[in-house]
């Protein structure tokens, strides 16, 4: 499903213009992204606080999901148009058959190559073999999975947050996320991870609820989570690592309280 989608910057009088970058600097890792594993295409209307996407969505609650809760701008966002796009090629079917009632429509053309699904037996192995590495501690094993190109999105910075739990935001690239664990571990040492129920799967997306229990080094405090996580995989190496979960507990425990 194709969508058009209009948005405008709604930031003054509640955050700064600097700030509003620092955000679209997020918000612009994201973007690229999409751009480069073919979700979306974006546009910077000139001399607007607007931009203009065409996404490509599974369907209407992903849209929803992405707009209300994965967009790092989320807050700072006004969305002033989205709408429903079809193919052109299959409107014009359409028009030259007098537009048949249902079950007499021309067949649709076959998707592009690059559009082929992906095996969910495929994202379903690698996705275990994610959550099992992790689980037993072998941190190196998971990592190997991601791809080189990799976006981890590691809930938003948030300020006052990030100065008690400074390895948050979204990064790019298998050696940022190497180097964010090297600074959790320097702050946090793992006690248990395991994976909760089953894996959900469907296409290269899976996604699974882990139990984290940590310990803070500086004083000794422990922690529990559970981390929503959703795997991006293709060609068998996880391409997105988004994680949600409440930050309450590591911040009770980093400052003491």
């Amino acid at each position: 499903m194709l969508f058009y989608v209009q948005m405008k910057w709604n930031y003054q009088g509640r955050i700064s213009q600097d700030q509003l970058w620092d955000i679209e600097a997020l918000e612009g890792d994201h973007g690229v992204a999409g751009i480069r594993a073919g979700f979306v295409q974006l546009f910077k209307v000139v001399s607007q606080h607007r931009i203009i996407a065409i996404v490509k969505a599974d369907s209407l609650d992903d849209l929803d999901r992405n707009s209300m809760g994965w967009l790092p701008m989320r807050e700072y966002l006004e969305f002033e148009q989205v709408w429903a796009l079809r193919d052109y090629e299959g409107f014009l079917a359409d028009v030259k058959a007098k537009f048949p009632p249902p079950g007499q429509q021309p067949a649709a053309p076959p998707p592009p190559p690059s559009a082929a699904a992906a095996d969910p037996a495929d994202t379903r192995e690698i996705a275990t073999a994610w959550f099992h590495n992790m689980n037993i501690g072998k941190s190196a094993d998971a990592l190997a999975l991601l791809d080189p190109d990799v976006v981890w999105a590691n809930v938003p910075t948030v300020p006052g947050v990030n100065d008690v739990i400074p390895w948050l935001g979204i990064l790019r690239g298998a050696d940022a996320v190497l180097k964010s664990f090297e600074v959790w571990g320097q702050h946090s040492k793992m006690i248990r991870f395991e994976l909760l129920g089953d894996l959900m799967v469907d296409g290269d997306r899976a996604v699974g609820i882990a139990h984290e229990h940590s310990q803070c080094l500086a004083n000794g405090n422990e922690y529990h989570l559970q981390v929503a996580t959703f795997l991006t995989v293709r060609n068998r190496k996880i391409t997105e690592w988004r994680v949600h979960w409440d930050s309450a507990p590591i911040v009770r425990a980093y400052r003491n309280l």
